[in-house]
């Protein structure tokens, strides 16, 4: 009986040998592609081969990263090749006294770890000038490559000198009185005033408050809840007024008034619950970059909401004496006025806006001499107000 014959064993032995080699040429071209890697060389440089200066060139990058991920500027890194060693570095890099060290710690650390690196040894001390010293040693186990040292200064023992309060004042209610007003406006002390528009002697006032030198703020007539037994005077703006009539009104009084800076409310609790309204006359205070300074604002008021929707300055002043300048004596001023002052040492600034009566008018002349201010600056109205950033 014939012998049947076998299937050659070799086949499967070839094929496995065929996987071998596939298997080995996949590890060796992975292999190549991790040598020529960042991480595959300094994988190498820790089994002592590859280039070591380039391993060092490595870190440095990622040392500059971290700190730069930090926060530390560029021009506060110092770096040189380390004495004695052409292959290793030495850093110094200044913090500033509110910089945080674990922070930076952390920053670096992580850069030279995610690349293969490591942190062999970080030590704290204090300086001689009191600084805090933070020295570490980074690089490859047991084989120290970069050594950072990060200073952090000493904050100052005193802070800057706080600079002095501003107060700005506003005197108000000149009514038709020139003759009176040029008075007032000759007083050695520097104030701005509130004017009426469309007066009888708007004009007149208005060029004898720029010819003095004295900031202007156009005080409008709006119309009060009781209007006409309380009357603003003439041209008040009515919330029966069509919007686009109310804008050019506001044009035509300051085209009239010359330079100003800014726009007052006189009255108008009920104009200044009005939208319509107030966004008529904001659509002009808009265009020409002024404020709106609103005076002792009624509780319905829209005009801060709508000031913030339309993109229009608001501003209150810090204080308003208008009771207390009609009193017979000055007792009820002055003692108003202490509080003002405080306030304004307080905050660093303060608004206050003065009614001119024949009380006032002498008793200005007593409230802001060097003593009574007691340190407290007065100021133009346009420095101690918030502005338009276009102006």
């Amino acid at each position: 009986m014939p012998k049947k014959k076998r299937l050659p064993s070799a086949l499967p032995r070839t094929l496995i040998v065929l996987a071998v080699v596939a298997l080995l040429l996949v590890l060796g071209a992975e292999a190549w592609r991790l040598a020529g890697s960042d991480q595959g060389r300094v994988a190498l440089a820790r089994w002592g081969f590859g280039d070591r200066e380039r391993v060092v060139r490595l870190f440095a990058r990622e040392i500059r990263a971290g700190l730069a991920a930090a926060g530390i500027p560029a021009d506060s890194v110092r770096e040189r090749d380390s004495r004695g060693d052409p292959g290793a570095m030495r850093w110094r890099v200044g913090l500033r006294p509110d910089a945080s060290l674990l922070q930076t710690n952390y920053a670096v650390s992580r850069r030279v770890e995610e690349l293969g690196g490591a942190v062999l040894r970080g030590r704290e001390t204090v300086g001689t000038h009191g600084e805090t010293r933070l020295t570490l040693l980074l690089g490859l186990p047991k084989r120290g490559l970069h050594e950072l040292l990060l200073v952090r200064a000493v904050p100052p023992e005193e802070s800057p000198e706080r600079p002095a309060p501003r107060l700005a004042l506003v005197l108000f209610g000149f009514g038709d009185d020139l003759a009176g007003a040029r008075h007032v406006f000759d007083l050695p002390l520097p104030f701005a005033v509130a004017l009426a528009p469309d007066t009888k002697t708007s004009s007149a006032m208005f060029r004898a408050a720029q010819e003095k030198g004295r900031e202007v703020v156009l005080h409008i007539p709006l119309e009060p809840v009781n209007y006409p037994q309380l009357n603003p005077g003439p041209g008040t703006l009515l919330v029966t007024l069509k919007p686009d009539r109310a804008t050019g009104t506001m044009r035509r009084w300051l085209d009239r008034s010359g330079r100003v800076v800014g726009v007052a409310n006189h009255m108008g609790s009920l104009a200044t619950q009005d939208m319509t309204l107030m966004g008529a006359v904001y659509r002009e205070l808009k265009r020409r970059h002024l404020p709106f300074i609103h005076v002792q604002p009624a509780a319905g008021s829209v005009c801060r909401s709508l000031a913030a929707e339309l993109g229009v300055i608001y501003d209150e002043p810090d204080a308003v004496l208008d009771t207390e300048a009609r009193a017979k004596t000055p007792k009820a001023l002055d003692r108003r006025w202490s509080e003002i002052l405080e306030q304004a040492r307080t905050r660093g600034h303060a608004v206050v806006w003065v009614r001119v009566t024949p009380l006032t008018r002498e008793w200005l002349k007593r409230a802001t001499t060097v003593k009574r201010l007691d340190g407290v600056d007065l100021a133009p109205l346009s420095g101690v107000m918030r502005r338009p950033a276009a102006l």
